[in-house]
């Protein structure tokens, strides 16, 4: 059996962009500004139903009335504001 070629190991670098200031105009950064806004209610938003699923999951698993109450006042009082701005911004 024959022995495989050696390959020399590939070198990834990146060389750091000069950027100047004429670069970085006011459309760049209210562009930058506007998607940061999206990502964070995003963010918020699977953050609040990530932690709603575990509450809902033990108040289905064993209802009572202050469960449920408690995961409908914690779903009005999160979620929906944060669905609320999703819908607004888009």
């Amino acid at each position: 059996m024959s022995e495989p070629l050696p390959f020399p190991a590939p070198r990834f670098t990146m060389e750091p962009e000069e950027v100047s200031e004429k670069d970085v105009t006011p459309g760049l950064v209210e562009m930058a500004m506007a998607v940061a806004k999206i990502c964070s209610t995003r963010i918020l938003l699977l953050l609040a139903v990530l932690i709603s699923a575990p509450i809902w999951t033990y108040t289905v698993y064993e209802p009572t009335t202050y469960r449920i109450a408690a995961a409908t006042a914690y779903a009005v009082v999160s979620v929906l504001p944060l669905v609320f701005l999703y819908v607004k911004r888009g």
